[in-house]
């Protein structure tokens, strides 16, 4: 690792030596039809994490800025986002923008690895979800939020429980990014959660399609990137407050954050937490032990020095989520209990999670170096509830601590306005360590490492990319139970190594219509559960049996694409094809220990394809209308369909914005309709889900006094309280329906402390 350092930093050196002078960037913003000043427009450095808005002549100012190669976004409600990169010495900056007028939200700018570009110039896929997003869709949970996207669904148990799926992908298949650095809370079965959840969460950017050539092990169907909120512009001091209930659940979520930022010194803290009962289904059925509850604090430093930046995170969380068991859905004591009842009698999971990180970014010429390191310590515990057995003991409970120290060290250079180089090393230590008395995956030390390098390239009209990678991941477990038993586990020390790269660009036809298309390979090594499973999984009825011989799962995939934009009217559509060497499922042998089925892990060859198809139309000022759909089917290589597939989904949706009326200012109303179809594509065990359609409704508006601002939206889910089970709800399997109406009052409070 030293010598890796001290390569880089050389590197550095040669390319442009140290400079210490920081600069100033400012200018004026502009309407480019009518040449009017724009006050309130957003100006942000994303390497620096700075940034400021316009006064009312239109005029910015951004000091101490280091030298170096920098990226400025410029964004503004109603226009298109622009982005201009700039080159800092010593020197006053000055830099005059025209914004573009534009009736649909034009031009998004994203943040994927180390460049921040528009999104048609991205030769893959990538939705994005903003806060305001999450608030207007009404998602009880994030992972919920996310599956109102294209090509985005949840494989789910209950409400508080579920994690997303891309594209037919899910758990160690999709690579989750917390804090910039990759976070895992062992999502290794089925039915554990997705973790994080929207307190202090700015956007989330998810890549659709294999991105292990920058993000390593697990990014197979993709990357659910959740970024932290912008800093406060500098010389403010800003905060917020947002209280959300909802009625099916009786429960309340609430949150509360403030940030300010100097020249050199930015910080945030934020605080939430979350309460809900049990969720009533569409027949006004209580589904018991379906509650959950958290907490999540957040706190952020960061200093701009004259050659780099340094970002400190620290992030806590603790979480408990009641598991749905079939022995326990006739307990008249929990049929009849209170629907407010919010205790965890029953079983449970408790996870807790704490991340440190420290992020570093040097500044010298055209280049930077970036030096993220930080520290995970996750907690699973799954409480069988306070019931004895018949024999009077306690059952077992599972308990479970996964300590993770990883790091990732990039050399970047922009060695032109269009061209950017990256080369890389990354890689992490996992100790994963039993401490309860229910054994599902053994004690092990995981390592890996990895080196990469990046080439991204501009020519109008067309931009490239690509790259290769190389990694090498080892599994070192120790030996558990008794031989020749049920639950033994024997040692293992395995090692696994994996040659992955991607090669795709984006090419504009006209000034409207882009084409896009990208090849790219993944990874990810079996997991402990897929490797050494030997006994019974509590809650399922099954008697899991894993395979130490497992191969790594790889793959490659095809995205084709094509955009069209203009002032009112925008299409996307897509099309990929992922190719799965030795795809991991459970199957079950048709046999039986005692009264449990027996499942085997067992690998095939697959098959993935389907796409998206995203348009949105502004036929007056007043109405924007919104449609996506989305297809994915999934085949095994000897036959038949992959498990857990969603279905088919269509969502259409009315955005109407009002005139202001009085106090009420931005008034909108929402109608949205999903509509998901029959499927009937299936895997061996699972039962065909009918279709069924829902609608939705919102309605919001914001309320101005002197420099504060109260946004406040009432939204009803499912208004018909329709009764429907999705094709991914693994209660659905024992008879339970997904939740039904649900009616969420929302109040944030935006203010300036200075």
């Amino acid at each position: 690792m030293k010598r890796i350092l001290t390569a880089f930093c050389a590197l550095l050196l040669i390319n442009g030596g140290i400079m210490f002078a920081q600069s100033k960037l400012h200018g004026k913003v502009i309407d480019s039809k009518t040449g009017t000043v724009l006050p309130g427009v957003n100006i942000f450095i994303p390497d620096l994490q700075k940034g400021t808005i316009t006064d009312d002549q239109g005029n910015y100012l951004i000091s101490e800025i280091p030298s170096g190669s920098f990226a400025v976004q410029f964004s503004y409600v109603g226009y298109k986002s622009f982005i201009k990169k700039i080159n800092v010495d010593n020197s006053s900056i000055e830099l005059n923008v025209d914004l573009t007028p534009a009736e649909i939200h034009l031009g998004e700018v994203v943040v994927v690895g180390n460049s921040v570009t528009l999104q048609e110039k991205l030769p893959y896929r990538i939705e994005a979800l903003n806060k305001k997003d999450m608030v207007m869709n009404g998602g009880v949970t994030l992972s919920r939020s996310l599956s109102l996207l294209p090509g985005i669904s949840t494989l789910s148990n209950g409400l508080g429980i579920g994690r997303p799926v891309v594209r037919g992908m899910s758990g160690y298949r999709v690579v989750t990014l917390l804090d910039g650095l990759k976070f895992d809370n062992q999502q290794w079965q089925e039915e554990h959660g997705f973790g994080p959840d929207e307190t202090g969460v700015g956007r989330i950017n998810i890549i659709e399609g294999p991105a292990s050539l920058l993000y390593g092990a697990g990014a197979m169907g993709g990357v659910i990137d959740i970024q932290r909120e912008n800093n406060a512009p500098v010389g403010h001091v800003t905060g917020d407050y947002a209280l959300r209930v909802f009625s099916n659940t009786l429960g309340a979520s609430s949150s509360i954050g403030l940030k300010g930022s100097g020249e050199k010194w930015t910080w945030q803290f934020h605080l939430g937490g979350e309460s809900q009962a049990d969720y009533l289904d569409g027949r006004n059925i209580k589904v018991p032990n379906t509650r959950f509850a958290g907490l999540t604090a957040e706190g952020i430093a960061g200093y701009n020095s004259s050659s780099s930046v340094t970002t400190f995170q620290y992030e806590f969380s603790h979480h408990i989520y009641g598991v749905v068991e079939q022995k326990d859905l006739n307990n008249p004591k929990d049929m009849q209990e209170d629907h407010f009842e919010r205790g965890f009698e029953g079983p449970h999971h408790i996870i807790d999670y704490n991340i440190l990180s420290l992020e570093n970014y040097f500044f010298a010429g055209n280049s930077k170096i970036k030096i993220n390191v930080g520290f995970q310590n996750n907690s699973r515990k799954e409480d069988e509830g306070t019931e004895v057995t018949s024999t009077g003991a306690a059952p077992p409970q599972l308990d479970l601590l996964l300590n993770t120290l990883s790091y990732n060290v990039q050399w970047i250079n922009n060695y032109s306005d269009d061209g950017q180089f990256t080369l890389g090393t990354s890689g992490s230590y996992k100790n994963n360590k039993n401490k309860g008395t229910r054994i599902l995956v053994p004690d092990a030390d995981i390592s890996g490492a990895a080196v990469f390098g990046y080439l991204k390239q501009s020519f109008f009209p067309v931009t490239l990319e690509g790259g290769i990678r190389y990694d090498y991941n080892k599994i070192k477990t120790t030996q558990m139970g008794t031989k020749n038993s049920g639950g033994y586990m024997p040692a293992l020390d395995l090692k696994y190594n994996t040659l992955n790269g991607a090669v795709g660009g984006s090419l504009s036809l006209t000034n409207e219509l882009s084409m896009k298309l990208n090849f790219s390979t993944g990874f990810r090594s079996p997991n402990l559960a897929e490797l050494s499973s030997n006994g019974v999984h509590e809650g399922t009825y099954r008697f899991e049996i894993g395979n130490p011989n497992m191969k790594t799962e790889k793959n490659l995939q095809l995205d084709a694409g094509l955009s069209y934009q203009s002032n009112r009217f925008s299409l996307y559509a897509s099309y990929f094809r992922n190719m799965v060497l030795d795809y991991i499922y459970l199957q079950p042998a048709l046999l039986y220990v005692g009264p449990y089925s027996i499942y085997q892990y067992r690998q095939d060859h697959a098959l993935l394809y389907g796409g998206e198809l995203s348009l949105n139309y502004k036929p007056v000022n007043e109405l924007l209308l919104k449609a996506s759909y989305s297809t994915v089917t999934g085949d095994k290589d000897g036959g038949g369909y992959l498990p857990f597939m969603p279905a088919d989904k269509v969502i259409a949706e009315a955005d109407y914005y009002l005139d202001d009326m009085g106090l009420f200012k931005a008034p909108y109303f929402m109608l949205r309709t999903r509509s998901y179809f029959k499927q009937d594509k299936v895997s061996t065990g699972e039962t065909v889900t009918p279709g069924y359609s829902l609608i939705d409704i919102a309605l919001g508006a914001d309320v101005y006094w002197n420099d504060h601002t109260i946004s406040v939206s009432l939204a009803v889910n499912n208004l018909f309280s329709k009764t429907y089970a999705d094709a991914l709800s693994l209660l659905r399997t024992i008879g339970i329906n997904d939740i039904g109406r649900n009616i969420i009052l929302s109040a944030s409070y935006h203010f300036n402390v200075r």
